[in-house]
């Protein structure tokens, strides 16, 4: 999983243990692990182009009032 990194074991590269929170608290998690990667927002179901970005991590979120995450985040 991910790439080594000197000082670091591996470089985070999904986030099982956000789901369920808010999107928000997620980004700021996602953020402070892997600052050199971008976050998007989506709907769950929503159409999102396709391709592997290694700078990207996609957040696809509940279409609910509570806007949690609803599946893993992982980069690409």
């Amino acid at each position: 999983m991910g790439r080594p990194v000197a000082g670091d074991d591996e470089v985070k590269t999904e986030w099982p243990e956000v789901v369920g929170w808010a999107a928000l608290l997620a980004a700021i998690k996602i953020s402070g692990d892997r600052p050199d990667v971008h976050i998007e927002a989506h709907d769950v179901g929503e159409s999102v182009p396709p391709g592997f970005d290694g700078e990207r991590v996609r957040l696809f979120l509940n279409n609910d009032v509570s806007r949690t995450v609803a599946q893993t985040p992982v980069v690409g």
